[in-house]
């Protein structure tokens, strides 16, 4: 044949290829950075990745099975909020815009808050729907404040307000008094410091409270329903609580980097927070907490989610994807069916057996497929060091397998 017939045959089925769909086989699974979820009885969950651009994935039958809406944003939201009376009304922050959605996700309105700022926190007055307020500090030409912003008419304009002059200093938590709406707090990290804020004037101006302790950044903050005098804050080193709505505190736990935290809404009592490779319960309002069973897989819960009406069942996102809980945190399940959006550095086949290959799931694990994918197989852990750069096989001995990672 021709040289040049064959070259052109090749750039044909070449571009037959470049051309062609892509289909996403799995492993299920992924970063989830944040969720929310409604408050009816039978409620929608969304959750979202770090991928970019970010797509929101939701399950109407408490996560059996997930959806990809059919819109992106275009970085991976720090915070979402469902509006309580409307399921298809969704709010995001991203840096200094919040987004809204009114169709479920399936597009999305852009609100500039104020320029030079970086919002990671929001929160909803449960007496009135069209009132936020995002948590997060903003820019003054020459430092970073902490700061918290106000929406009266649902996120389309807001007014920003430093809560301290302290330099270098952020807020990344917020939340409201469910009995008096006129309180807000918010808490962060200034001064080389833990920084509790609160204000009595629905954020006009703020008061510093001082913890007993450095327990550095507040990541969480919650108000009892029960008794909004009781004040939580989850940080980096532990759980404070106030029993005087914020102006005294004691160190509750020591578990790490607090995330998430929520109280179930029909058992106010109860209480979980997302610690960094695990889910935090307390059954007295915030006195004593107990780690979660086994289960959960991948490290740094950042999304914590509490079921409506099903007082024992309690969601949680971390870098491995989502899982689900019905016994309280007892023990868990993986929730991933339709979650694909996991970063996979390394694909290796092995070279005497085409249909089994060797992946990479960045902070997951090793995955193994026997028949081109269809189906996925978790292996074991192999260390704890770093994720893997390069999976080779000893050609001599293919079940022998080379695995390079972060650390050698």
């Amino acid at each position: 044949m021709n040289k040049r017939i064959v070259i052109i045959i090749i750039l044909i089925s070449l571009s037959s290829l470049v051309l062609g769909d892509w289909l996403s086989i799995g492993p299920n699974g992924g970063q989830i950075y944040c969720g929310a979820i409604s408050s009816d009885s039978s409620p929608v969950i969304y959750v979202a990745p770090t991928n970019y651009p970010t797509p929101l994935f939701k399950t109407f039958d408490r996560g059996q099975n997930w959806t990809n809406t059919s819109s992106t944003l275009s970085s991976y939201p720090y915070t979402m909020k469902v509006d309580p009376g409307n399921r298809d009304v969704v709010y995001t922050i991203i840096s200094s815009r919040c987004y809204k959605t009114t169709n479920g996700g399936a597009s999305w309105n852009q609100y500039t808050i104020q320029s030079n700022t970086y919002f990671q926190s929001l929160t909803m007055n449960p007496l009135n729907n069209q009132v936020l307020f995002a948590g997060g500090y903003a820019w003054d030409g020459s430092y970073w404040h902490p700061a918290v912003a106000r929406s009266t008419n649902g996120g389309e304009n807001w007014t920003v307000v430093d809560t301290d002059t302290a330099s270098n200093s952020y807020n990344y938590s917020v939340a409201i008094d469910p009995v008096d709406t006129t309180i807000i707090y918010a808490g962060g990290y200034a001064n080389a410091r833990s920084a509790f804020y609160k204000s009595t004037d629905r954020g006009e101006t703020w008061t510093r409270y001082e913890f007993p302790m450095n327990v550095s950044s507040v990541y969480s903050l919650h108000v009892s329903p029960l008794d909004h005098n009781i004040v939580l804050a989850g940080a980096v080193s532990g759980v404070m609580r106030s029993t005087d709505a914020g102006e005294t505190w004691t160190r509750q736990s020591s578990y790490s980097y607090n995330y998430s935290m929520h109280a179930v809404p029909n058992e106010p009592n109860v209480i979980y927070t997302g610690s960094y490779t695990t889910v935090c319960r307390s059954d007295d309002t915030g006195r004593t907490w107990i780690s979660s069973g086994t289960g959960i897989l991948g490290n740094t819960v950042r999304c914590v989610l509490v079921d409506p009406q099903n007082n024992g069942t309690v969601y949680c996102g971390t870098k491995a994807g989502m899982f689900k809980s019905t016994d309280y945190g007892a023990s868990w399940q993986e929730i991933n069916n339709g979650i694909v959006v996991g970063k996979i550095p390394v694909v290796s086949l092995m070279p005497t057996d085409p249909h089994t290959v060797y992946i990479e799931f960045i902070d997951n694990a090793i995955f193994k497929s026997t028949d081109d994918g269809n189906t996925w197989q978790r292996q074991p852990e192999i260390l704890n060091c770093g994720n893997v750069c390069n999976i080779c096989f000893d050609w001599s001995n293919p079940q022998r397998l080379w695995m390079f990672e972060g650390s050698g």
